[in-house]
């Protein structure tokens, strides 16, 4: 695995994307104080996790962010990236590229993305954690904090060691093994009380198990009786309702039928049709009559009118021989003929005016015309022989023909309106007894209707009495259910079938009845109704099985974390031990190299710890805790010190042997002789599990220029197993490099970075 790049933007001092690339095993960051060329450290500590703001020179996550100057606005926030080529998928993740993104807003809230996905900074952790990237930080090495390993504590000591050596992740899985057994222990606990508990109940639920046995013979035979009287009720009850249900389905079709024949003659049925029929045939009797009436008035009025022109025929026959040779004066007509005559007339004109027939009519009315001229002239005296003689006469008989002849004509008239008249009344007396026929069916389907309905009625009552009797099943069922459980489910479940032959008799029904009866009371005082006491018998039965699997799972759980947590313990310990060992043989060698002779080496160390409870302080010897007992409260024991326990506690110590000096402990070195060894051990540390890359910040600072060559040799010789970054003014350590990037801060405030060719670079580390 490499480290590819470093992207930084918003990054304190970096506030326009930067880009450093690291093709090559060494790379060197150069630039005057102030220029920002420690940020690029810092944004590496961050962007893998660290949480310390004070580790970062800030106070707040807004510090790190580039607040702006006279002439750059500020940003809004910042992101600092890694991407690392993966080919050889050391990291643990699908990817060939892996970056890993930390970006922080000004509301101090932080993201951390890995290839643009966000995980949580605990993620993060875990994959750096599996290459030697944890959170120690002993590889990137900041300016002053060069000897911090020689100013840790024993214990500190071992875990940055441990971390170096890449057993972190193996702590990692011990401590949640420990956890893991910590909490199966509790929950063994726990399943032991549980179980204890229920040993009790169990002994007073075999008790009560041992009536209910009593109890399951009585249930037996029950069951008994019901397989066979509720499979045999239930078929009876069945075909009785299907029965009724069919007759009372063929019943109402039946009523269908009857209430759709009594429509049939009532309302606007046949009948009211017929009475409709009657209704048309009288008014059209009604017609006929009158016309008949009609007719009947003129043939009177022609043959008053005939009789007056035979009159006035016979008068003027009588004439002739008086009056044929000479004219003479006409005697005066009486009085009484006058009136006869006018009364025709006026009979005439009646009859004339109510005839609907037009020529019929137009014919009286000529006849009236032609009597007003002969009255007129018989009464005027203007006769002439033409007019008493033949032709006035040939004119009357004429007349007295047409008059017979429109009376025939009335006559035939007469007869064929009443030959209609006498069809018409057949009509209606046949239309009348079709209508008594129809009045007569009506009631025979009202009375079939009313018949239906009380059979149905009937079938009703029949009904009633076989639901109640299947009411009264259902409740024997259920009471069968309480008492029996399983076992009558059991029995439902079996198809029905008949026991008995034919059905069952009242004296059967109530015999069965009896029984079931008399074997649940018996089954009340065994006192085990419904089973209760047995369901919690066998519930409380199967708890304590289960209880005892789960111990036995619990304990085999326990045993199995007890030997990983064993295994890992042996792995961390041998390989602590075995690198340990690697790392001694390293720093003893750059030790030497860089002071010419001498001995450096770690030792392990064991320390009591004292530990008190009241107090909860925790002191590596116990001449400090007496020390210090002055400042704690509580009882104290006999010899003056308070209840307590102690524990061992292992770390590591750095022994250093000076080829010139005579030194007992690392404080008596000096400055640059402390960076010395803290940076042999470094190195050491990392030649033996090389990290992905290392980092320093001017930790060459304190160093003279011999020492800054051994420093530079050490350097070469580290690039070849790390990738090195190294930032620094010291030109020995440049001419190491292979890239030297150039760091800058213009007036804006803003850092950037200057390409410098390698051949300018080794010019510019020359001056």
């Amino acid at each position: 695995m490499v480290l590819k790049r470093l992207e930084l933007s918003g990054f304190k001092s970096f506030a326009k994307t930067t880009v450093l690339q690291f093709p090559s095993a060494v790379t060197a960051v150069v630039g005057p104080n102030g220029s920002g060329k420690s940020n690029v450290a810092e944004a590496l500590r961050w962007v893998l996790g660290e949480q310390s703001m004070k580790s970062l020179r800030g106070k707040k996550g807004e510090d790190l962010i580039f607040n702006g100057s006279q002439t750059a606005a500020k940003m809004g926030r910042a992101s600092v990236s890694l991407v690392f080529d993966n080919k050889n998928k050391i990291l643990p993740v699908d990817f060939e590229e892996v970056i890993i993104t930390r970006m922080v807003h000004r509301s101090g809230e932080n993201e951390y993305l890995i290839n643009d996905s966000p995980v949580r900074l605990k993620d993060i952790a875990e994959l750096l954690g599996s290459v030697g990237l944890g959170a120690s930080s002993h590889h990137i090495i900041s300016q002053g904090e060069a000897d911090r390993f020689l100013n840790a504590s024993a214990k500190e000591r071992k875990e940055m060691i441990e971390e170096a050596l890449g057993l972190k992740i193996y702590q990692i899985k011990k401590a949640d093994a420990e956890n893991r057994l910590e909490k199966t222990a509790e929950n063994i606990k726990q399943v032991e009380s549980l179980r204890r508990e229920i040993q009790h109940q169990l002994k007073f639920l075999k008790k009560e198990a041992e009536k209910i046995e009593e109890a399951e013979k009585f249930k037996t035979e029950l069951k008994d009786i019901y397989a066979q009287f509720i499979p045999q009720e239930k078929d009876y009850l069945k075909k009785e309702s299907d029965k009724i249900t069919a007759e009372k389905n063929k019943i109402d079709e039946d009523i269908k039928t009857a209430e759709k024949s009594k429509a049939v003659f009532s309302g606007d049925s046949q009948a009211e049709v017929i009475k409709k029929f009657i209704k048309e045939v009288e008014v059209k009797l009604f017609q006929e009559e009158s016309e008949l009436g009609k007719l009947r008035f003129s043939r009177n009025s022609m043959e008053r009118e005939l009789g007056k022109l035979e009159g006035i025929m016979e008068y003027k026959q009588s004439l002739l021989p008086k009056y044929s040779d000479k004219k003479e004066e006409l005697p005066p007509i009486p009085c009484q003929e006058v009136l006869e005559i006018m009364e025709a007339v006026r009979e005439s004109a009646v009859a004339g005016a109510v005839n609907s027939d037009i020529a019929e009519a137009r014919k009286i009315f000529e006849g009236i015309a032609s009597s007003a001229k002969d009255f007129i002239a018989k009464i005027s005296g203007k006769q002439d022989n033409a007019v008493v003689g033949g032709n006035d006469m040939g004119d009357l008989k004429k007349k007295k023909d047409e008059i017979q002849a429109m009376i025939s004509a009335i006559e035939k008239k007469e007869k064929e309106i009443t030959e209609s008249i006498g069809g018409l009344e057949f009509e209606a007396e046949e239309n009348r007894r079709k209508i008594a026929e129809t009045e007569k069916e009506s009631y025979q389907a009202e009375a079939k209707l009313r018949e239906l309905k009380g059979h149905l009625t009937r079938l009703s009552l029949e009904e009633d009495k076989v639901k109640l009797r299947t009411d009264e099943l259902k409740r024997e069922e259920t009471e069968a259910v309480a008492l029996l459980g399983r076992q009558f489910i059991e029995l439902l479940l079996i198809p029905s079938r008949t026991v008995l032959d034919g059905i069952l008799s009242y004296q059967e029904r109530e015999k069965f009845l009896k029984q079931a009866e008399r074997l649940k009371i018996r089954l009340e005082d065994c006192g085990a109704v419904g089973g209760a006491v047995l369901d919690e018998y066998n519930q409380a039965k199967q708890r304590d099985e289960g209880y005892e699997k789960e111990l036995g799972d619990l304990a085999a759980a326990e045993k199995s974390l007890r030997e990983i947590m064993a295994e890992l313990a042996d792995k961390i310990e041998s390989d602590f031990f075995g690198g340990v060992e690697k790392i001694n043989e390293e720093f003893s060698k750059f030790f030497v190299s860089v002071f010419g002779g001498g001995k450096a080496e770690l030792k392990m160390i064991k320390r009591e710890k004292t530990i008190f409870p009241r107090t909860k302080n925790t002191f590596e010897r116990e001449e400090d805790a007496i020390f210090s007992l002055s400042d704690t409260t509580g009882e104290s024991s006999e010899n003056g010190i308070l209840s307590s326990f102690k524990s061992e506690e292992t770390g590591i110590e750095i022994s250093v042997s000076h080829p010139k000096k005579r030194i007992s402990s690392l404080e008596m070195l000096s400055g640059g002789e402390r960076s010395l060894v803290a940076i042999s051990l470094l190195f050491a540390m990392s030649q033996v599990n090389p990290p992905p890359f290392l980092v320093l910040d001017e930790t060459d600072a304190a160093l003279d220029e011999a020492n800054s060559q051994k420093y530079a040799l050490m350097l070469k010789s580290l690039g070849e197993k790390t990738q090195l970054i190294v930032i620094t003014h010291n030109r020995e350590t440049m001419r190491q490099a292979d890239v030297i990037y150039g760091i800058t801060m213009s007036a804006d405030g803003i850092s950037r970075l200057l390409s410098i060719k390698f051949d300018d670079a080794k010019e510019y580390a020359g001056q």
